[in-house]
């Protein structure tokens, strides 16, 4: 045992002693987790970048190469106003100098990007010539939010049972101007999509994917370049830093005027949208759909904070050669934190109206899902019919939890203590009655 060592003879007492200084901080452990094992296929791919000295010498992602691309493929010019251009530069620039982007990886990455310009062009083409959908009505919107992981995918499914609600399918949001004529780009929308889970099976126990089903309002912010679906599958610090920074109202009303467009096919029902990003844009969001409600989900951040980083680092394994677990979780924790605090707040100062919010605990949605949807509908004033509600039930039984494997994780996994976290989100917790799990 170490002795306890002596008080130096010319060092003060009492009150005039130092202050002895603070032990610096544990620092945080390194995460544990490792990515899974790229499917073989994956890895001979890959490997032709190798032969060929590097995937940049394959597949270009030069942002005005693939602007020319966009345009000689459509025969359109005008990709419309406003700052999506900065958004995109900042973007491009990003995925080549910080993503390092594998083969397979760059090979999606510039389809997608190539989409977005594609989807821009005919867009803007369609509102020159049908100006009259860029002022169709829109019944006010119904916004599910909350943090990744949180139920906000199984509520939204559930309320799309309702012949009254129209949540956009996703191959819809991948192909709006052709959504609006046909459904010939479905099969491609889903196989896109679905491709996923070939390039990482493992990805299928986390999310489940299919052209046909609802998704994220990223899909379609994607196409103005300020969305999560850019910053979410790859590694772009700066962008990441940009999207936090920007001005998310122009994108919201290029997001109003996607759902016009989308609304030809079908009109005179209730948009039903969700996506966890919407959390930390709320005022934005409000200052375009001033009478939109948000249905917020609300689970223990002990369990939703390891979930979202295993999904988004395989989701970023997906693309790119290395990933810092580390660095994103020390991230994700403190930005969900000042995220909550921030809503907490402005809903309390009225900056954000909180009559609009209907909280649902997801202890509740998963013990009790029709009550939990009962209680839904009371608050936003709607009918819940026999017909919709034998719907939700029987949906529920065709989807059983784990059908494609159990995804395994814990905060420790990821480098995070527990105890931290929990004081950490203490706060949270107490303001909407959130039971740890």
């Amino acid at each position: 045992m170490t002795d306890k060592p002596r008080r130096p003879k010319s060092e003060p007492k009492g009150r005039n002693r130092p202050a002895t200084p603070s032990p610096p901080a544990p620092r945080p452990s390194p995460p544990s987790w490792s990515p899974p094992q790229r499917p073989r296929w994956v890895e001979r791919l890959n490997a032709h970048a190798t032969a060929a000295g590097a995937a940049r010498h394959l597949v270009s992602l030069d942002g005005a190469e693939m602007l020319q691309t966009a345009r000689t493929a459509t025969g359109l010019d005008d990709l419309g106003g406003g700052a999506w251009r900065l958004h995109y530069d900042v973007l491009v620039a990003a995925l080549e100098n910080e993503s390092s982007l594998h083969l397979a990886g760059r090979i999606i990455t510039r389809t997608e990007i190539l989409r977005s310009l594609r989807n821009r062009l005919q867009l803007v083409a369609l509102w020159r010539e049908r100006p009259e959908i860029l002022q169709a009505e829109l019944l006010p919107p119904v916004f599910i939010v909350g943090s990744p992981r949180s139920g906000t995918s199984i509520l939204l499914e559930l309320l799309a049972c309702d012949a009254n609600n129209r949540a956009p399918a996703m191959w819809e949001m991948l192909h709006p101007a052709a959504a609006v004529q046909d459904d010939a780009m479905r099969p491609v929308g889903d196989a896109t999509t679905q491709f996923w889970h070939d390039l990482q099976p493992e990805y299928e126990s986390m999310h489940a994917n299919s052209g046909d089903l609802p998704n994220e309002c990223i899909f379609i912010t994607m196409n103005d370049f300020l969305s999560d679906a850019w910053g979410g599958p790859h590694v772009v610090p700066s962008y990441e830093a940009h999207l936090f920074t920007s001005d998310h109202r122009p994108t919201y009303s290029f997001h109003r005027d996607f759902l016009r467009t989308l609304q030809q096919r079908r009109s005179g029902l209730r948009w039903l949208l969700k996506a966890p990003s919407h959390l930390a844009q709320l005022a934005a969001l409000f200052a375009v759909y001033p009478n939109a409600r948000i249905i917020q989900t609300h689970r223990d951040p002990l369990k939703t904070i390891p979930s979202t980083l295993s999904l988004l680092g395989t989701l970023k394994w997906m693309r790119c050669e290395r990933v810092d677990l580390g660095r994103l979780a020390q991230w994700i924790a403190r930005g969900q934190a000042a995220s909550y605090e921030r809503e907490i707040a402005q809903r309390r100062d009225g900056t954000l109206p909180d009559d609009r919010f209907v909280d649902v605990r997801y202890t509740d949605l998963m013990t009790e899902p029709l009550a939990a949807i009962e209680n839904i509908y009371e608050q936003l004033g709607w009918n819940l019919d026999a017909p919709t509600a034998r719907a939700m039930t029987d949906y529920l039984h065709r989807k059983p939890k784990g059908t494609h494997g159990e995804h395994r994780y814990s905060l420790e996994q990821m480098g995070l203590e527990a105890a931290a976290e929990r004081q950490r989100f203490e706060f949270y917790r107490e303001r909407f009655r959130v039971q740890e799990e």
